[in-house]
């Protein structure tokens, strides 16, 4: 598969497992989700793309590297997306930083039994 078509596959992915549960988590109306999208459109290719880069670089076979660049990168994600979470629907700090990690927390998940499966 192209990388190309693997950016777009892991952001259908990340779209499609995010936005039911930001729903579930109180994220419903029309603008938070649209929020929710767009701010995946912001941070999923360039997490992806990294990772395409990185894995010319890391040994992926050494399982301790591999998951000390994932928690980082997902970490950096996660405030990234918290801090734009907060910045366009406010809200509670410590709730959208609770939904951040949430929702980075499934798709990764997500990714991970989709590519390693």
């Amino acid at each position: 598969m192209s990388a190309a078509l693997q950016l777009l596959a892991a952001l259908a992915l990340t779209e499609a497992v995010e936005l039911p549960l930001a729903a579930l988590l109180g994220l419903r109306t029309r603008r938070a989700l649209a929020t929710v999208a767009f701010i995946n459109l912001l941070t999923n290719p360039v997490l992806n793309y990294l990772g395409w880069v990185l894995a010319r670089f890391v040994d992926w076979a050494a399982p301790a590297t591999a998951i000390l660049v994932l928690l980082a990168a997902e970490a950096v994600v996660v405030i990234v997306e918290w801090r734009l979470l907060l910045w366009v629907l406010g809200g509670a700090s410590r709730r959208m930083l609770l939904v951040s990690l949430a929702l980075n927390a499934a798709s990764a998940g997500a990714g991970l039994v989709f590519w390693l499966v």
